[in-house]
């Protein structure tokens, strides 16, 4: 399992000298060891709510571009439609990315003018939770289905006839595409091969009215809880992709196994072989660990 997540350069910061570079240093040391805790927090979260069929960090989102820091796949049985084979196999339903970042400048790195974008962007979320309001008391014939609890119905709110709505939501679209245009956010959105894509981040780090549309929120307390401020939004993902993600999962999952089971590639002579060396130890005993 290795720190070194979505591939991040800090090759400008690193060639800094003297004592500033070794305060950036030590910063990136810290920012990598919290780093490391969200993701160990996300991956405990995940395995005691709905444990996934597999997980793994630093996995793939295209061939070998844009790692996400922790993915996770749920499978289910299938009946075999062919004679060979087991009678049920699994089919893998439904696929989720979870990005983790310690620091807020993190989040939007790419854009110069992200604090005002990201205060001009939950301005007009709030505005359109309003009109939401508004489109319930107004027009209830846009609720779908007949739900026993108001809270968990469904709303077409884009069939509205509301035009402030329509308008609101139209300048957020284009809040949003400024602010993760070329980012990362945008590259592993875009690889469409998940389900659910989460945002992990310190508790109040980030609010939930600053995350784009559809990306779920991850607040990790201190003592490593995890606190789901956002839900995910369900998006549409072909089997061909979620198999492709599935693959890059154990393709990630077997670094942390070949380093556990203490087997380690080596160069000899221009050519690489795969040694034996001596297992990690391991340590049964329960450490209580703090994002501070």
């Amino acid at each position: 399992m290795t720190d070194q997540q979505l591939y991040l350069s800090y090759s400008s910061e690193n060639e800094v000298g003297g004592d500033g570079g070794g305060e950036q240093q030590e910063r990136q040391r810290r920012r990598g060891q919290r780093r490391a805790l969200l993701r160990r927090a996300v991956l405990r979260w995940l395995y005691q709510e709905v444990p996934p069929t597999g997980a793994a960090f630093n996995v793939s989102t295209r061939i070998s571009r844009f790692r996400a820091d922790v993915a996770a796949f749920w499978s289910g049985k299938l009946r075999n439609p062919h004679r060979e084979g087991p009678t049920q196999i699994l089919k893998p339903r439904r696929t989720m990315l979870v990005e983790c970042y310690a620091d807020r400048e993190e989040c939007w790195p790419d854009c110069a003018r992200a604090a005002s974008l990201v205060g001009e962007l939950a301005r007009w979320k709030a505005r359109r939770q309003a009109l939401e309001g508004e489109i319930r008391d107004r027009e209830p014939g846009l609720r779908d289905g007949n739900v026993l609890f108001p809270e968990y119905a469904e709303w077409r709110y884009e069939d509205s006839e509301n035009r402030d709505y329509h308008r609101v939501q139209r300048q957020i679209v284009d809040l949003e595409r400024a602010l993760l245009k070329g980012t990362r956010f945008e590259k592993i959105c875009s690889s469409e091969l998940a389900d659910q894509l989460l945002l992990a981040v310190p508790a109040g780090l980030v609010r939930p009215e600053e995350m784009a549309d559809g990306w779920g929120l991850l607040w990790v307390h201190p003592d490593l809880r995890v606190e789901v401020r956002r839900e995910p939004e369900d998006r549409e993902c072909i089997f061909e992709n979620r198999l492709h993600l599935v693959q890059n999962v154990a393709a990630a999952a077997s670094e942390a196994v070949l380093f556990a089971a203490g087997v380690q590639p080596r160069l000899s002579d221009q050519r690489r072989r795969m040694v034996l060396v001596q297992p990690p130890r391991g340590h049964r005993r329960v450490k209580r660990f703090r994002l501070d």
